[in-house]
Formats: C-alpha cells, structure tokens, sequence
C-alpha cells in the first residue's frame, strides 16, 4: 500500500461515552496503548497523531506484531496501517490527525482535518461511495 511503512498505525476507537473533553479523549488514548505498552511513558512516545473532532482514533509507531495485542482491547474498533498524506517541508513524512508533540496534543486547528473536511464533502468521492440505487434516485429527480 503507498505510503504505509507498518512501523506507523491508525488506531479507531469507539466514539466515547457522553462529551468528554479533549483531553480526556487524548487521555484515554494514552490509557489504551499503555495497556498494550507497558506504560503510559511509552505510550506518550509512540503517539504521533490523535483525532477528536471527526472520528477517534489515534496514530501510533509500534512494531506489527503488538497490533494483534492492541486489537483485543476495549474499546478498539479497528487498527489499521497509517499512511502519509504527504511529504513534509524538511522531506519527512506528514500523518493525518492532529500533531501530537513530546506526549502532549497540540492547540486544535481545523486544518489538521482539512483532507478529512474535504474528501467529506467532494461530489466526485461521495458518488464512487454512494449505492447505485441512491445514485439513480439522484439522476430520476
């Protein structure tokens, strides 16, 4: 698959229970993959990325054989390999989400869901996912 290297994953989660803040999705984030890290330390190194606005999940750099430890823990609903949007300015490679720095999230901007936002509301993506009954419901009217 282009772009995936399987040193980097997508971990979905299950939308939480509520309206949690921010941080404490992120939180709970960090409580997950500490689960199948050993440590919330070591968890806080491998997260590279979080999403808490559009979908949840988090982007983690983990050797392959832990995904199968992550996929059995609460909560998970998918882990899946991450793949780079594009090449960053200085050549390294750019993961969705918004950044997560040193173990800490950084100030939400809408921009890191930019690609997301856009690919949401592109009539060319929704018809290829849209079925061919609403399509020809959409040509009738």
């Amino acid at each position: 698959v282009n772009g995936c290297d399987y040193h980097h994953w997508l971990v979905v989660m299950e939308p939480p229970n509520g309206y949690p803040l921010r941080h404490e999705i992120v939180h709970q984030y960090i409580k997950t993959l500490a689960m199948a890290l050993g440590s919330e330390e070591e968890a806080k190194k491998s997260i590279y990325s979080v999403s808490t606005k559009y979908y949840y999940a988090f982007g983690c750099r983990i050797p392959e054989n832990v995904t199968h430890n992550i996929k059995s823990l609460p909560n998970v609903k998918w882990v899946l390999p991450d793949s780079y949007l594009c090449p960053g300015p200085l050549g390294e490679s750019e993961y969705g989400g918004e950044p997560f720095v040193d173990g800490e999230v950084v100030p939400y901007d809408e921009k890191y869901h930019a690609d997301w936002l856009h690919d949401q509301n592109d009539d060319k993506c929704q018809k290829k996912t849209r079925s061919r009954k609403a399509r020809r419901k959409e040509k009738k009217n």
